[in-house]
């Protein structure tokens, strides 16, 4: 019996890191990065992050990084879209840019542009960040940081284009959006390269190792969301509590204070 390849999809950083570093498939990424920035990554060299840790399958999955001379880009697939996940990115643009490297006793002055590919923007106020480019100020001389530059593209607006002969990148930027086989098959229809790069995805899906380092960074993705998630919870909750408080002091009743700030009656009394 044929196994099935499972889905692989295009937004992964262990997807990222099989393709670029294969001469066979690495045109992918420059043909949509160059379609959507302009920046030609054909002059740059795919990498790997020196800030890696060494551990082997975290190195798999490190990073999308390419370097050129003091030029570097970083790729950030967001597939979920937090306030705290474009924070996340921009502290580590800055941090890459502070990591000029040492050649002897010189040091290189190191540009950075972070291109974030944002997929699902899970809150209103997340679209704010979504724009095409920004540049970072520092607030008390309001001069920008030139040698840092955020590019963000988003994948929002290429969700369900199909491929019909002309648009060729566009349908490039929609596969990364696709959630199954099928959904990508129907974007790319009779597009050649389109096809070359899901075939590459279903051999990537029958190979155990590859799903491995594959799921490794699924779960660490959902256990970072999560943590975030259940620290707001926590301190939403620590909050309440500390109003109930300050109610009972004011000897409000156990009913009103449970309209108030939606503790249950058994947090309530907990904390008289």
């Amino acid at each position: 019996m044929n196994k099935v390849p499972r889905f692989i999809s295009l937004m992964s950083d262990t997807t990222a890191k099989a393709l670029v570093k294969d001469d066979h498939y690495k045109w992918f990424y420059e043909d949509f990065i160059k379609f959507a920035t302009g920046i030609d990554l054909k002059h740059y060299t795919a990498i790997d992050n020196e800030l890696n840790t060494g551990n082997i399958g975290k190195d798999y999955r490190a990073d999308t990084i390419f370097l050129n001379k003091n030029r570097l880009v970083n790729l950030e697939f967001n597939q979920d879209v937090h306030a705290h996940t474009m924070i996340k990115n921009i502290r580590y643009a800055l941090r890459i840019a502070g990591n000029g490297y040492l050649q002897g006793e010189q040091y290189y002055h190191r540009y950075v542009t972070q291109i974030n590919l944002n997929n699902k923007i899970k809150k209103a106020n997340v679209k704010k960040w979504n724009g095409k480019d920004y540049k970072l100020e520092d607030y008390k001389s309001k001069a920008y940081l030139k040698d840092v530059r955020i590019i963000t593209i988003d994948l929002g607006k290429y969700k369900g284009i199909v491929y019909d002969g002309t648009n060729k990148y566009e349908t490039y930027l929609s596969m990364l959006t696709a959630e199954s086989y099928e959904e990508m098959e129907r974007i790319v229809g009779d597009l050649k390269e389109g096809k070359i790069i899901m075939e590459k995805l279903k051999q990537l899906g029958l190979d155990d190792e590859f799903g491995m380092y594959y799921d490794a960074e699924i779960v660490h993705r959902k256990e970072v969301n999560s943590a975030r998630s259940d620290g707001r919870k926590e301190g939403a909750n620590n909050e309440k509590k500390s109003i109930a408080k300050n109610l009972l002091k004011m000897n409000l009743s156990v009913k009103d204070i449970m309209k108030a700030t939606g503790l249950s009656k058994k947090q309530i009394t907990a904390l008289m």
